[in-house]
C-alpha cells in the first residue's frame, strides 16, 4: 500500500504472473516461496502479491515512492556441478570472508530470510554433521570387514603351501628356512595382489558413481581410498608370507604334542569387549539427535561386531568337540553320510575354520537387517499414530458420513479441550464410527491387549442409561470406572470399558478417549472441534470427497515419507545399509574361502573317490557326499550366524529408538527377507560348490591319480 510519497508511481507493466500460490514447485523459486506464500495458513488464506521489476531503476522508483521497506542483496548461483562439502566449505569461508571486508553481519535466519549468505553454510555444517555421524559407526565396520578379509587372504598363503607342497619339502630338506619361503610366496603373489587391489579401488570408484550414496567424490577421497588399498596390499602380501613361512615348517618338522595356545580359548577376549560395550550402551541412547539429524553411536556397531565374531568362534569350538561323535556314528547312516563325516573329521581345523568364516557375514547381514527392518517398522508407526492412518485430512466444516468417504477411508470428530476431573491436562476425545475405523486406522498389538476389533465391540455394547462407553489412554492418574467430560458446554458421561497404551490420532501427549461417535449427544461447537478424513489412499481422491461436502482442507498432518525425511534417520539407514553391504561382500569372501576349501583338500578328494569308483562307488552317492559335507557346515553356519544375529538384535534394538519422546517405543520387526534371502543364498552355494568339486573329480583319470599320489 501506498505511503506518504507523493503518489504510486506510474509503471509499465510488461506482464502478469500466474497464480504461484497452486502451482509453486518449480525449481526457479527455490528458496524464494516466502515472497509469495505463507505456509502456516490454510487454503482460505489469499496469496500475498508479488511485483517484479525489470531493473533497479525501477524497483528504486516504486519504492521512493511508496516508502515501502526492502532488502537489498546480491545472489550468485553456484556454478555446476553441485559442489561437494569441501568446496561448499570452501565457499562459505569465503562468503564470511567478504562480510567481514565489508563489515556486515550475516543473517542469524538462513532457513526463512533471503538476505545473508543463504543457506549454503547451514546446508554445508548439516552434511558435515552427517558425515561426522556417519564416520563413527562405519570406522569399526570397516575394520571387521577388512580383518575378515584379511584372514582369506592369510588363507591363501595356507593354500599356496598345499599346492606346492613338493617344491617346499624339497627346499626344507636342503636346508631353506621358512623365512626364505615366506619371502618366495610373497614374490609370486605379490604381482596377483597387485592386480586384484588396483581392480578392487578401480570396481570401488564404479559401485559408487552407480549405486550412490553420490557419484560427487570430494577430491581427496579417491587418493585416501588409493592410499588405504595400498595399505591392505602390503598388509595382505605380508600376511600371506606368514602363513606361507609358519605352514612351511610343517614340511620336515612334526610336533609331538599340540601347542597350548590353540586350546586357549582367546575368543573369550572378544566377548568380555563385547559385553563391556553393551553395558556403555546400556547407560545411554544408541542414538541422538543433533541439531535434528541422528548420530548413531559407536557402540551400535562395535558391540555386535565383537558378540558376532567372539560368539561364532565360541560355538564353533564347543561344536567341534563333537566331531569324533559325529565320526562314530557316520557309519549308520549309509555310504554318503559316512564320506561326508570321515571328511570333516580327517581336517577338523579346516572344517571348524571354514564354518567359524562362514557364520560370520550370515550373523551381520541378519544383525543389520534387523535393526534396519526394526527402526523402519518403529518410524513407521511413529507416523501412523499421529496421522491415524495413511493421510490425515483436517476441516473446521461438518463432515458427514456418506458412501464416498466410507470408499475414501473413515471419518473422525476430534475434540481438543475435554475436561475431566483429577485430569490435570486437556483430554482429547475422538468420536469415530467403528465400522468404518478397523479397516483404516493404523494399529498394532501392542497398543493393547486387546486386539482393535474387540475394543470396538466394546464400543457397541450395551451401557446404562445416558452412559457412553469409552476406550482410554491415559498420561497420568488414571481415570475412573465413570468419566464426565465436560465438552464446551456440553457435559457427556462415558464408561470406561477397556483401557489401551496407545490409540491412532494421539498427536499430543494427553489423555485420550474413544468413543462411538453415533452415541453422542450434540456438542458445544464451541468444544475445539476439528473433523478429519482419515485415509489409505490417493489423499488427491480424498480431497476430492471434503470438496463434494464444501468441506474446506484447513491442514494435512505429514504423512511416512514425511516424518522419514524429517527425521533424518540417515546416519542410521546408512549404517546399517553399508554393514548389509559388507556383510554380501564378506558373504562373497566366505564363498572364496569355500573354494579355497576344496582346492587345498582337491588332490586327497581325487585320489580317494578315484579307488572308491573302483571298489563300486556310485557317482550319485559322492555327489550326495559333498553335499552333505558343505550343507553340513553352512547350513550349521547358518543357523550360528541367524542365532547370535537375533540375539544381538534383542538386546540392542530397543537403545535405537530416534525419538522417545514419540510412541510407540521401539517394535521388534522380523527381518524375513534377509533370512530367507541368505538361507537361499547358502543352499545355492553348497549345491554349485558340489557340483563343481564332482566335476573336477569326474575330469580327474586314474592315471594322473596314481601320479598324484
Amino acid at each position: 500500500s501506498p505511503g506518504t510519497g507523493t503518489g504510486p508511481p506510474s509503471v509499465p507493466v510488461l506482464g502478469v504472473y500466474r497464480n504461484l500460490f497452486e502451482g509453486r514447485d518449480e525449481a526457479f523459486w527455490c528458496s524464494y516461496e516466502p515472497l509469495f506464500l505463507n505456509p502456516t495458513y490454510g487454503e482460505d488464506a489469499s496469496p500475498p502479491f508479488l511485483l517484479l521489476a525489470s531493473d533497479p531503476d525501477t524497483f528504486q522508483q516504486v519504492r521512493d515512492r511508496t516508502l515501502l521497506s526492502s532488502a537489498d542483496s546480491w545472489v550468485s548461483p553456484v556454478d555446476p556441478p553441485p559442489p561437494t562439502l569441501s568446496r561448499a566449505a570452501d565457499l562459505a569461508e569465503r562468503q564470511a570472508a567478504a562480510y567481514a571486508a565489508l563489515g556486515l553481519e550475516p543473517a542469524a535466519d538462513f532457513g526463512s530470510l533471503n538476505s545473508g549468505p543463504g543457506q549454503l553454510p547451514l546446508y554445508a555444517e548439516r552434511t558435515a554433521l552427517v558425515r561426522d555421524g556417519l564416520r563413527g559407526p562405519v570406522l569399526p565396520i570397516a575394520l571387521g570387514g577388512s580383518l575378515l578379509a584379511l584372514l582369506l587372504v592369510g588363507a591363501a598363503g595356507s593354500y599356496w603351501v598345499d599346492r606346492r607342497e613338493r617344491e617346499v619339502r624339497l627346499l626344507s630338506s636342503r636346508g631353506v628356512g621358512p623365512g626364505p619361503l615366506a619371502l618366495k610366496a610373497a614374490l609370486e603373489l605379490a604381482l596377483p595382489a597387485l592386480v586384484g587391489t588396483v581392480l578392487g579401488w578401480l570396481l570401488a570408484r564404479w559401485l559408487i558413481a552407480a549405486l550412490g550414496p553420490s557419484p560427487r567424490l570430494d577430491p581427496g577421497a579417491q587418493w585416501l581410498a588409493a592410499a588405504t588399498a595400498a595399505g591392505g596390499l602390503v598388509a595382505g602380501v605380508g600376511l600371506m608370507a606368514l602363513v606361507a613361512g609358519v605352514r612351511s615348517r610343517g614340511a620336515t618338522e612334526r610336533r609331538a604334542r599340540r601347542s597350548w595356545a590353540a586350546a586357549v580359548p582367546w575368543e573369550l577376549l572378544l566377548l568380555g569387549a563385547a559385553l563391556l560395550c553393551y553395558r556403555a550402551l546400556r547407560g545411554g541412547p544408541g542414538v541422538r539427535l543433533v541439531d535434528g539429524i541422528a548420530q548413531v553411536s559407536l557402540l551400535v556397531v562395535a558391540f555386535p561386531l565383537l558378540f558376532l565374531l567372539g560368539g561364532a568362534v565360541l560355538l564353533v569350538r564347543l561344536l567341534a568337540l563333537g566331531l569324533p561323535a559325529l565320526g562314530r556314528r557316520g557309519g549308520r547312516l549309509g555310504p554318503a553320510w559316512y564320506l561326508a563325516v570321515r571328511r570333516l573329521t580327517a581336517a577338523p581345523v579346516v572344517a571348524v575354520v571354514m564354518l567359524a568364516a562362514a557364520s560370520s557375514p550370515i550373523a551381520m547381514l541378519v544383525y543389520a537387517a534387523g535393526l534396519t527392518a526394526t527402526g523402519e517398522r518403529t518410524l513407521d508407526a511413529k507416523a501412523r499414530v499421529v496421522t491415524g492412518a495413511g493421510t490425515a485430512l483436517l476441516t473446521v466444516d461438518p463432515l458427514r458420513r456418506t458412501p464416498a468417504t466410507d470408499a475414501a477411508g473413515t471419518v473422525v470428530v476430534r475434540y481438543l479441550y475435554g475436561e475431566v476431573a483429577g485430569q490435570s491436562d486437556d483430554v482429547a476425545v475422538l468420536a469415530i464410527d467403528p465400522e468404518t475405523f478397523a479397516r483404516t486406522a493404523f494399529w498394532d498389538r501392542s497398543f493393547a491387549d486387546l486386539p482393535l476389533a474387540q475394543l470396538l465391540d466394546r464400543l457397541r455394547a450395551p451401557a446404562a442409561a445416558g452412559e457412553v462407553p469409552a476406550v482410554t489412554v491415559r498420561d497420568g492418574p488414571a481415570f475412573p470406572d465413570r468419566i464426565t467430560v465436560g465438552l464446551g458446554t456440553t457435559t457427556v458421561v462415558a464408561r470406561q470399558v477397556a483401557e489401551a497404551r496407545l490409540l491412532p490420532g494421539r498427536r499430543l501427549r494427553q489423555p485420550m478417549l474413544l468413543v462411538d461417535r453415533s452415541r453422542l449427544p450434540a456438542v458445544d461447537p464451541r468444544a475445539g472441534t476439528s473433523n478429519e478424513l482419515w485415509t489409505n489412499g490417493d489423499p488427491a481422491a480424498a480431497r476430492a470427497v471434503l470438496a463434494a461436502q464444501d468441506a474446506r482442507v484447513f491442514f494435512i498432518p505429514k504423512d511416512r515419507e514425511r516424518v522419514f525425511a524429517v527425521a533424518n534417520l540417515v546416519g542410521i539407514t546408512w549404517t546399517f545399509g553399508y554393514l548389509t553391504a559388507l556383510a554380501a561382500l564378506v558373504g562373497v569372501l566366505a564363498a572364496g574361502g569355500l573354494l579355497l576349501y576344496l582346492e587345498t583338500r582337491q588332490r586327497s578328494r581325487v585320489a580317494a573317490y578315484a579307488l572308491s569308483r573302483r571298489m563300486g562307488l556310485a557317482r550319485g552317492t559322492h555327489l550326495r557326499s559333498l553335499l552333505v559335507e558343505l550343507g553340513g557346515l553352512l547350513g550349521t553356519a547358518w543357523l550360528v550366524g541367524t542365532g547370535l544375529a537375533w540375539t544381538a538384535v534383542l538386546l540392542v534394538h530397543g537403545r535405537l529408538d530416534v525419538d522417545p519422546d514419540r510412541p510407540p517405543a521401539s517394535l521388534l520387526a522380523v527381518p524375513v527377507a534377509a533370512l530367507a534371502g541368505s538361507a537361499i543364498a547358502v543352499a545355492a552355494v553348497v549345491a554349485l560348490a558340489a557340483l563343481y568339486a564332482q566335476r573336477a573329480a569326474d575330469r580327474t583319470g586314474a592315471a594322473r591319480v596314481l601320479r598324484l599320489t
